[in-house]
C-alpha cells in the first residue's frame, strides 16, 4: 500500500527544506522502528510537501505512534494518484496548546524538540512500549518545552535548571494552565539534598486527565528541579529515566552554580550523571549549534561517559544567521 503524509508547512522557505529533510529522518526512523523496511520520499502536489513510502498496511498501534511523528500535518493512503484521509489517532493526554502557549525569547521551535524525542524513542529499546508511561528528561530544561512535550504523549516529565527564574516561570504556568483546564492536580515544592548539603529545590506535580482516573491514582508527573545539571547522578536516582532530550545553549557560555562554564566544560562534568540516569536502552538526544560547538567534541565526551553513538544520515540543518543546528543520538547499551 502507498502512503503520503502532509507535512506542517513553514513560511521560511530556506527552513522549511531544512524541516524537509529532518521529517524524511524521523519518519524512516519511526517506519524502522516499526519494522517497516521502506524508503521514505519527498513529494510536491499541488503545492504541498508530502512524504511518500510503500509498505505493508498499518495497524492502529502503527497509526498511534505515526500521529506522534511532530512534522506530518495529515496522513493520507494513495492509490491511482487519488489521496483518502486516514483517520489520525492522537493520544494526547494534555492539550496539545500547552507546550506552545509559553512564549520567551530563545524558545526552541517546539516541533523540533518532539522530533528529538521521537528520533530518541525510535533509537531506543522501548519502542516496543511506546505507548505505555514513559520518563523523559531535559537535564538542562530551560522552561520545560520538552517535558510539556513528554506530557502531551501521556509521559511523565523530569527536569533540571540552573535558573530560578527559569524554573519558577514555567511551574507557575502549568499551574495556571491545569486551573485554567480545570484539570485536578497536586503541586508541591520540596529541598534536595546532595551530599548532605542543599542541592536543588524541586516543584512537583501530579495530575490526570480526568476526576476518575485522578482518583483511581491513574497519573502523570512532572518534576522541575533548579539544580545543576552536573550533580544529574545526585538528584535523580540511577536508571529512572527512558529518555533524555535536551538542547544544549547555542551561546558560547553556560552559567552554572554562580559561574560561568564553557559548555565543554559543563557537559563533560554532565554527561556521566546523564549516563547513570538512564535506563539500559535508553538514548540521549542532544542539539547544538555548530557555530559553537563541534560535533566530534561531543561524541568523544559522550562516548568518554559510556555512551555509544547511533550512527545516522546527517541532521545537521541551517536555523538562522547564527544558528547551523545539528543532533547527536546517544545510546546506553
Amino acid at each position: 500500500m502507498k502512503y503520503a503524509f502532509l507535512l506542517y508547512p513553514h513560511q521560511n522557505v530556506r527552513y522549511r527544506q531544512s524541516l524537509c529533510r529532518l521529517a524524511v529522518q524521523e519518519l524512516g526512523m519511526t517506519l524502522a522502528a516499526l519494522h517497516r523496511e521502506c524508503e521514505v520520499k519527498p513529494c510536491e502536489m499541488g503545492g504541498a510537501t508530502f512524504l511518500t513510502f510503500d509498505a505493508d498496511k498499518l495497524t492502529a498501534r502503527d497509526v498511534r505512534m505515526l500521529s506522534q511523528v511532530a512534522s506530518v500535518y495529515v496522513m493520507f493512503t494513495m492509490e491511482d494518484g487519488r489521496l483518502t484521509p486516514m483517520e489520525p489517532v492522537h493520544p494526547q493526554y494534555v492539550g496539545e496548546d500547552l507546550p506552545a502557549l509559553l512564549k520567551y525569547k530563545g524558545k526552541t521551535n517546539e516541533m523540533f524538540t518532539d522530533t528529538m524525542i521521537t528520533m530518541a524513542l525510535a533509537q531506543s529499546g522501548f519502542m516496543p512500549v511506546h505507548d505505555s508511561q514513559l520518563v523523559v528528561c531535559d537535564p538542562m530544561a530551560g522552561r520545560g518545552t520538552t517535558l510539556m512535550l513528554a506530557l502531551r504523549r501521556g509521559y511523565h516529565g523530569v527536569g533540571i535548571e540552573i535558573g530560578k527564574a527559569d524554573v519558577k516561570e514555567a511551574a507557575d504556568y502549568v499551574t495556571r494552565y491545569l486551573e485554567y483546564h480545570r484539570i485536578k492536580f497536586k503541586r508541591s515544592e520540596s529541598a534536595m539534598t546532595v551530599r548532605g548539603k542543599l542541592g536543588g529545590r524541586e516543584t512537583k506535580f501530579v495530575f490526570s486527565d480526568s476526576a476518575e482516573h485522578f482518583k483511581e491514582g491513574d497519573t502523570r508527573t512532572l518534576r522541575m528541579i533548579c539544580g545543576d545539571t552536573r550533580e544529574t547522578g545526585a538528584l535523580l536516582k540511577a536508571q529512572s529515566v527512558h529518555l533524555m532530550v535536551t538542547d544544549i545553549p547555542y551561546g558560547v557560555q553556560k552559567g552554572t552554580a554562580g559561574r560561568q562554564d564553557t559548555i565543554g566544560g559543563t557537559l563533560r562534568a554532565a554527561l556521566p550523571g546523564w549516563y547513570g540516569v538512564l535506563k539500559p536502552g535508553g538514548v540521549l538526544a542532544m542539539s547544538f549549534n555548530t557555530y559553537v560547538t563541534r560535533r566530534a567534541e561531543l561524541e568523544r565526551m559522550c562516548e568518554d561517559a559510556g555512551f555509544e553513538i547511533v550512527r545516522t544520515e546527517s541532521l545537521e540543518h541551517w536555523v538562522e544567521q547564527a544558528i547551523n543546528r545539528d543532533v547527536i543520538l546517544a545510546r546506553k547499551a
